[in-house]
């Protein structure tokens, strides 16, 4: 756990995943006399995680939404101007937070849910610690 995996790690676990899988091309009487089996490279799955991710960066710059079902919503969130009144620091009254900014919102679907509740239930158990202290899970 909390091992952080990088783009190269992604496309190592994806090619991994399709390593008995074959993408087929020809078949057609016409343009090819026989089908071509090539396998999933390396670089097939970067070009299309680049991509996917440029049509997503692409999508939220023209202030769309995206939502793949079972797996994540993503949409851009606009926030106001907000004013902050503290009292804690010295010679500071009012901080404004200027607006016309938006940040990202991220909103799991059912399938990224059920993989916390499998890690909770790997690492936690369903039994709730009668220590006074309450530690958290996964902390040795």
């Amino acid at each position: 756990m909390n091992n952080v995996l990088h783009k190269m790690d992604v496309v190592n676990k994806i090619s991994e995943k399709l390593i008995d899988e074959k993408i087929v091309i020809g078949g057609n009487k016409s343009f090819y006399k026989r089908k071509y089996h090539l396998k999933y490279t390396q670089k097939i799955i970067a070009n299309v995680l680049d991509a996917f991710w440029d049509v997503i960066a692409d999508v939220i710059e023209d202030g769309d939404s995206i939502k793949l079902y079972n797996y994540i919503k993503i949409e851009p969130k606009y926030f106001k101007s907000i004013k902050l009144n503290s009292k804690t620091f010295n010679g500071i009254r009012e901080n404004i937070v200027p607006a016309a900014r938006y940040k990202m919102k991220f909103i799991m679907g059912e399938r990224l849910k059920e993989a916390c509740r499998r890690l909770s239930e790997k690492k936690c158990g369903d039994v709730i610690p009668d220590d006074a202290e309450q530690k958290e899970c996964g902390e040795e």
